[in-house]
């Protein structure tokens, strides 16, 4: 299944005000000042407090940080984009837009860009941390939900050098995977590309592409993975070769159903097959947790979960502006198929139902004027008449089989694309599915139930 990708969304309040908007820029002015006065270490220990995270227990949770969040590497150094940047990387959208129905037959053999990393690192969202090693070192790494083999940079590294650097050398319980083996012979499934091996004595090699020609190379590996109290062999990727912008990451954490992901190495023949995470607001800390989850305390909603090859979906029954509902209807089914993706911001939207969002959104805002945008996007302008307070813009609600459902406010519909100018946090492609973008999932409680083939959902923050 290939599913296209797109850009990073920028942050936005609830009345979509300017002076608030101000507000979160000054933060990144102030952000030193909030770092020293946050125990950054119990950060990110808090979200693991209720779980002993031992080997014999039934969950392990890991905490997650929004890349903007103050103990989060990346908020160190703000990302700045200029509209050029921005409009070439639109121009990559709306290219990869087209492969969402026209994938080749065997994905393996082919080019080897994979849609779980369709984007530059600096519009990643999510992080974590891991220890990995004996003794064990800790890494900060991207969360991808679509994405399958995990990789962290490791040394020699032959070009950019991420942050920090793992060295197997220092680590006693490091091995390599060998290419003669049944596991390497899996890889393709994970990378979309073909392993490269010069005789089957040597280390398995991946090769992972990038669709901003940002490139992983390096060899399969295994090695010790620590959480609390408890420790697993993890398969990964030992990234020697890096072309891209790194920024202070170690690597990207593979959260797909595929057997190298961290999701699958972390439940089969470990604890039951299900996963949950909530992604957090840039303040607020989140969770990704393995094992069993109670779904009563949680007051989860559950839709039917499927599979297509490494990824997960559900159906989308209903979109809804208001109280008015926006025709789904996919190739004569009832039903769109929805997949979630952390690796773009943007929920991108089949044509028919993007043109009927963003024309019932237009009718009913107030305080905008909608504005052309050459990126294809669905803008509006803020009318400098109107106070503050009268400014409106409408609720959009998406409902999924068996009546869960996620509610978009004004907070999560729209980011600011330009001074003055506010875009809705959609993108138009070619095909006929949905895919749910980390904007959207910010602040979503969501289960993945492997045992249960069904997907929890529940809109009201992480706690």
């Amino acid at each position: 299944m290939c599913v296209p990708r797109s850009i990073a969304a920028m942050k936005i309040t609830k009345t979509l005000a300017l002076c608030t908007f101000y507000f979160y820029a000054a933060s990144f002015t102030n952000h030193f000042a909030v770092s020293l006065d946050m125990d950054c270490g119990n950060v990110w220990r808090t979200g693991n407090l209720d779980q002993p995270n031992s080997p014999s227990t039934s969950t392990i949770r890991l905490t997650i940080l929004h890349r903007e969040h103050p103990c989060a590497p990346a908020s160190k150094r703000p990302v700045r984009r200029s509209p050029s940047a921005l409009q070439e990387y639109h121009t990559r959208v709306r290219r990869l837009a087209n492969r969402l129905s026209s994938c080749p037959a065997d994905e393996a053999t082919a080019s080897g860009l994979i849609f779980a990393n369709g984007v530059p690192w600096d519009y990643y969202s999510y992080v974590t941390q891991v220890q990995l090693g004996t003794p064990a070192k800790t890494h900060n790494v991207l969360v991808d939900t679509a994405s399958s083999l995990s990789w962290v940079g490791c040394e020699p590294c032959i070009n950019a050098c991420l942050i920090p650097t793992f060295n197997p050398n220092a680590s006693s319980t490091y091995k390599v995977v060998g290419c003669g083996s049944a596991l390497c012979n899996a890889v393709p499934s994970a990378t979309m590309a073909r392993k490269s091996c010069m005789a089957p004595t040597e280390g398995c090699s991946y090769r992972q592409s990038y669709h901003d020609y940002s490139l992983s190379v390096g060899v399969v590996s295994s090695d010790t993975l620590t959480y609390g109290l408890g420790s697993q062999k993890f398969i990964f990727g030992c990234c020697n070769l890096f072309r891209g912008v790194g920024g202070r990451y170690s690597g990207i954490l593979g959260m797909s159903v595929n057997k190298f992901s961290l999701f699958s190495q972390m439940t089969v023949g470990h604890r039951y097959r299900a996963m949950s995470y909530c992604f957090p607001h840039p303040r607020n800390q989140g969770f990704l947790q393995f094992g069993r989850y109670d779904e009563h305390k949680s007051l989860l909603r559950f839709t039917p979960l499927y599979i297509d090859g490494n990824n997960y979906f559900v159906h989308v029954s209903n979109v809804m502006v208001e109280t008015m509902s926006l025709d789904v209807q996919s190739s004569g089914n009832q039903t769109m198929r929805c997949f979630f993706d952390t690796g773009t911001p943007y929920t991108m939207l089949p044509q028919s139902l993007f043109v009927s969002l963003s024309d019932t959104v237009g009718n009913l805002v107030e305080g905008y004027y909608r504005v052309g945008a050459s990126t294809g996007q669905t803008c509006f302008q803020a009318d400098g008449n109107w106070i503050e307070g009268d400014l409106y813009m409408p609720t959009v609600k998406i409902e999924f089989q068996n009546g869960a459902r996620i509610t978009l406010n004004s907070e999560d519909l729209m980011f600011m694309e330009e001074p003055n100018v506010f875009c809705l946090a959609f993108k138009m492609n070619d095909g006929g599915d949905i895919v749910l973008g980390s904007r959207h999932l910010m602040g979503v409680h969501t289960v993945v139930d492997l045992e249960m083939m069904t997907m929890g959902l529940r809109g009201q923050g992480c706690n």
